[in-house]
């Protein structure tokens, strides 16, 4: 049994478009690319938009090739062996179930913000309201996908629009003292360092790949609406970034880490603090949403084909999956109630992005691999296919290397324990499914 189609392309841009949400990722993770890299994080964006548009190509033509709400799983099984996919849905839970963490906390923490601004520090009450948020759109997602893409538009058009005119308004009133005018030199180390905070910035678009089932039209369908909301995107985040450089100081965005849009909110002056304070809880609404689209279609497949308990691939008499919602919210809201427990939400906030953004660019890599496997020998499509996602999946290796090698110690152990803990379970989960293939079960 699949998924119903009810996605056509627009959907689908949206859906990529409002998962990379663009002001939670310039309010969470500007200034710690701003400090890494300086007024040159507008290039660190580009490389690595760039980078991900060459795997977005590949991940068009291996929707082509294989239209599976699995996406990045099923496309690593296909190609590599049942061992390699179950350890490519290791990458995929650990990555997504993190990148759940990192936009519940948040919107934990902006909800409070705006309604309860003693308790906004308090990690317990983030955590909470993080939970809130988390069955919140879980129920929505629960009533139908359709209804959440119509939500994630009108969020996203709202977004968009705030987002614009404040890089309007900052662009014509630039301040001298602004990182954009700040004569640092080019630094290779701090460049790839914004790079990998870069990854999680615009990660997102290729949600669309896992609603391949229950898109309509063309099997090409979810690759160009991944790509159409990629560039999107990422034209927007470069152009804020190219704006609010020009009105903010280094020293401002590094005391505001966790919130530079605040920061400069706080610079333009007049409501615009509060404008934009509720525009990142829309865009960490429309985010949430699109990542447990993600999450809950990549579970349905991988129970559907077996690594996953059977009973999480099945579907309800609407043709949703049911199981696969009800699991993840409930290991969501398990996991942000543990990360209530820190001092503050900030820690664990910091360790979920991290992590989140170097598995997320391990699964890109993996990714990438299959298309060159299933393309390199195929003429028509080599270059898109092979060519182009492979050069990528080569160079994010080596930029994921040289982070995790500047990573802080806490952060190289949770990478280090979270990947060598996989690989036992997917040599146990890929053999299970080897020989029930095997016996036709």
């Amino acid at each position: 049994m699949r998924l119903r189609p009810v996605l056509a392309l627009r959907d689908l841009i949206v859906v990529a478009a409002a998962a990379m949400g663009p002001a939670f990722s310039l309010a969470t993770t500007m200034a710690a690319m701003i400090a890494a890299a300086g007024r040159w994080t507008w290039l660190a964006l580009a490389l690595v938009a760039l980078l991900m548009a060459m795997i977005a190509l590949g991940y068009k033509r291996l929707g082509e090739r294989m239209r599976d709400a699995g996406s990045s799983y099923a496309w690593i099984r296909a190609a590599f062996g049942p061992e390699t996919g179950a350890y490519g849905a290791w990458v995929l839970l650990v990555a997504n179930v993190f990148a759940v963490l990192a936009t519940a906390l948040p919107a934990g923490t902006y909800t409070l913000d705006l309604l309860a601004p003693a308790l906004a520090a308090n990690g317990l009450a983030v955590a909470l309201v993080a939970c809130a948020w988390i069955v919140a759109t879980a129920l929505l997602l629960w009533y139908g996908l359709r209804p959440t893409a119509l939500l994630a538009f009108g969020l996203l058009a709202a977004e968009l629009l705030i987002l614009a005119a404040a890089a309007g308004l900052s662009a014509g009133h630039p301040r001298p003292d602004a990182v954009a005018f700040a004569p640092v030199p080019l630094e290779w180390g701090g460049l790839i360092a914004a790079m990998v905070v870069g990854i999680w910035m615009i990660d997102g678009w290729e949600v669309s790949a896992s609603t391949a089932e229950e898109a309509e039209g063309a099997p090409s369908a979810p690759g160009w609406g991944g790509l159409a909301g990629l560039v999107l995107t990422t034209a927007v985040l470069l152009l804020a970034i190219a704006a609010f450089t020009r009105v903010g100081s280094a020293a401002g965005f590094a005391a505001h880490e966790d919130d530079a849009l605040a920061y400069v909110g706080d610079l333009l002056g007049g409501p615009w603090r509060p404008v934009l304070a509720v525009t990142v809880l829309v865009s960490l609404a429309a985010a949430l949403q699109t990542t447990l689209i993600y999450l809950t279609r990549s579970i349905y497949a991988m129970g559907r084909d077996g690594v996953l308990p059977r009973a999480l691939g099945t579907l309800d008499g609407r043709a949703e999956p049911a199981a696969a919602i009800v699991l993840i919210s409930a290991v969501s809201v398990v996991f942000a109630l543990i990360a209530g427990l820190s001092p503050t939400a900030k820690g664990a906030f910091d360790v979920a992005l991290q992590g989140t953004s170097w598995f997320l660019g391990l699964l890109f890599a993996m990714s990438a691999l299959a298309a060159v496997r299933f393309f390199a020998a195929q003429g028509t499509v080599r270059w898109s296919g092979a060519v182009l996602p492979g050069t990528a999946a080569v160079a994010l290796s080596v930029i994921l290397a040289i982070g995790f090698g500047r990573d802080d110690i806490i952060t190289r152990g949770f990478i280090a324990a979270s990947a060598i803990i996989g690989l036992p379970l997917a040599l146990w989960r890929g053999r299970v499914v080897r020989g029930s293939a095997g016996t036709g079960g």
